[in-house]
Parts: structure tokens; C-alpha cells; sequence
């Protein structure tokens, strides 16, 4: 099976020939013993694509999208909050609303979509006293890198739990998990699966008392997930194809794969820079799978998109004001170097064409 068009976009993103193969095996009951070799099998391997998360962190898989998995890590992990909530992307925001829908206490501290944390600020809104704060690691809006690693530490000292949405990053970017209390994801992003299933890792200590923490939801209760014997019916042809994700991950994991990926990213962000494209975040703050550019003089993004599109190729619009000015081109899943070269060429084409 080949695709019709490339995908360069941050989820779905590209899957192998035998990612899909699995997702269309043969059917299987979620009661079936096998069906539980296949559960232990992809929690394993999930925690074994960040070194750190091998011991003292448990999963929770899902049937569902991302925001799922933002939704059920939060009220299953906050108690009464407050909680303090960073705010620089579309999906930070997002976040926020959730808060809002659970009747969570919480403050946020907006930015600028195009700036980094303030962790001057931050410390001394901490300082005040909260449940817990909550960022975004890849903030697809950009694909700034916010740092987590320093966010950690910083809610560790002031006895705040560090909640990480890490949807665009985890598989691939760097995370630093020592202070970290809960990081969700999911499988159709870095990991190269298809969507519907999302998950939580959460740390051992904080996940034994889930709980105590008041249930807000039915469906989206992790500790209801412990486990390998599912309480509703899960989406075993998502969850086969993640498990063949997993088994075709890297032997150096997440490390190996965020080489390749900074590879790819470097390639697509020299030769745009070449073309007189500039970014919107600088290169040494965004992540490894995502890249911002202004749009090519002339070019309104739909005229982007479609050109691109014609040509085999599936771009990213941007969110809010800056869909005026930018789109984004992702290196994520089953995308090869010839490809990108071959995208390249297509967008010389492009804009020879139109001048």
C-alpha cells in the first residue's frame, strides 16, 4: 500500500506498512487471554521509550484522542487545586478550559504565543501556594520546547505537583522526568501509530493516590485503567497497531529517535532559511518535530496549503493570528530524508510559479 500524499504534519502523522497491518489483523476480543499479552506488551514497551520512566511510573491507556488524555490526567490527578496553569499555545489554553469545565481552582499566567515561560513569575505566583501547575512541553501552536526540565524543579521546591502535556514531544524531544509527577501523550504523534489510542504516565506515588481525589468522570477515571483487563470495551485495532509502533521504535528509544528527528528538522529549517523564510521560533528553543516559517511572499495559507497539496504534500495551518503569517511542516512518523528533499523541490516549483 503506498500513501497518495506525504503527510508532514504533527499528527496523524506517516505509519509503517506493518503499523497498519496490524491495525487491520485478525479480530480479537478484549476478553481474549491474548488480548492481555498485548496490553502488558505495549505498557512495557511505552515505558521503556524514556529511561527514566522504566521503574517507579505506571501507564494508563486510553480509547481516544489527546485531549483525552489532557482531560483524564487532570481530573483524575488534581484534588481541590488551586492549580496554576501556563499559558503560550492554543492547546495550553485548551487546558484551561478543561479547569474550567471540572470546576478546578486555577490561575493562569498568559503569554505571548511567540514567548517563553517567565520563571520569575512563575516562581512567585508558586510562592502563593498550589495543588499543582500545568504545561505544555512541545506547544504545537509554535513548536517552542518550554522547559520542563527547570518547571520541575521549581514546583518541587515550592510542593506543587508538575502535570505535563507532552503530546507533541514525547518519543522523540528530550524530557527530563526527575521532578515530574504525570505526562500524557499519545500514540499517532512521535511514536508513529495510528490514531485512538492516548495515554498517562503517571508516577508511582501520585497514582496511589488517585484515589482520593474526587471522581469527576466516568470514562475518564485512570485509576478505572489499571491494569490489563480493560472496563469497557477498548480499541483493540489502535492499541495493535501502537503495540507494532513500539516494537519498531529504536533500540536507543527516544534518544535514538529525536537524533533522526533533529536531523530531518535541521535539513527542513536550512533549506527554508535558504529560500528567505524565516522562523518563528528560534532554533535552539524548538522541538525537534516541529518547524514554524513565515509563508512565502504572495502566498495567502490556503494558496500554501492547496499548491502544497497538489503537489503530494499535507501542511499545518497555524492557530489564531498567526495563520495570517506562518505554517508548519513536521519531520514526525515514517518520513524520510528523500522525501523531505523531494518536498523541497516541489516548493521551489511552487513558488517559481507563482512569480
Amino acid at each position: 500500500m503506498s500513501h497518495s500524499k506525504i503527510l508532514l504534519t504533527p499528527g496523524p502523522c506517516m505509519t509503517s506498512e506493518s503499523v497498519r497491518q496490524a491495525a487491520a489483523g485478525p479480530d480479537l476480543n478484549h476478553r481474549d487471554p491474548e488480548y492481555r499479552q498485548l496490553i502488558r506488551e505495549t505498557k512495557t514497551r511505552l515505558l521503556s521509550v524514556y529511561s527514566d520512566t522504566q521503574v517507579g511510573w505506571e501507564p494508563f491507556l486510553l480509547g481516544g484522542s489527546g485531549t483525552l488524555a489532557v482531560e483524564a490526567m487532570v481530573s483524575s490527578v488534581i484534588g481541590t487545586g488551586p492549580v496554576l496553569i501556563l499559558e503560550n499555545g492554543y492547546y495550553s489554553s485548551r487546558i484551561k478550559e478543561i479547569l474550567e469545565i471540572h470546576r478546578i481552582p486555577f490561575k493562569a499566567l498568559s503569554y505571548d504565543w511567540l514567548a517563553p515561560w517567565d520563571f520569575d513569575e512563575i516562581a512567585g505566583e508558586l510562592a502563593i501556594g498550589y495543588e499543582a501547575v500545568i504545561g505544555t512541553h512541545n506547544e504545537t501552536t509554535t513548536g517552542r520546547l518550554n522547559d520542563i526540565a527547570r518547571l520541575g524543579r521549581l514546583s518541587r521546591s515550592f510542593g506543587a505537583r508538575c502535570l505535563i502535556d507532552a503530546m507533541s514531544s514525547f518519543g522523540a524531544d528530550g524530557i527530563d522526568f526527575t521532578n515530574l509527577d504525570a505526562v500524557c501523550a499519545s500514540g499517532n504523534k512521535c511514536l508513529h501509530s495510528i490514531p485512538g489510542v492516548s495515554f498517562v504516565l503517571v508516577r508511582d506515588e501520585t497514582a496511589n493516590e488517585m484515589d482520593r481525589v474526587p471522581r469527576r468522570s466516568y470514562y475518564m477515571s485512570l485509576p478505572m485503567y489499571a491494569g490489563d483487563i480493560p472496563p469497557l470495551t477498548p480499541p483493540v485495532p489502535a492499541l495493535a497497531a501502537m503495540r507494532q509502533a513500539l516494537r519498531e521504535m529504536p533500540a536507543g528509544g527516544s534518544v535514538e529517535r529525536g537524533v533522526d528527528y533533529s536531523r530531518k528538522a535541521n535539513f527542513i529549517r536550512s533549506e527554508l532559511s535558504r529560500r528567505g523564510l524565516r522562523t518563528a521560533i528560534a532554533n535552539q528553543d524548538a522541538s525537534c518535530t516541529l518547524s514554524t516559517f513565515s509563508l512565502p511572499e504572495g502566498f495567502t495559507y490556503e494558496r500554501w496549503f492547496e499548491a502544497n497539496s497538489d503537489a503530494g504534500y499535507i501542511l499545518y495551518g497555524c492557530k489564531g493570528d498567526l495563520k495570517e503569517r506562518f505554517f508548519q511542516v513536521s519531520n514526525m512518523g515514517e518520513v524520510s530524508m528523500d522525501q523531505l528533499q523531494c518536498w523541497i523541490l516541489a516548493v521551489d516549483e511552487i513558488i517559481r510559479e507563482r512569480r
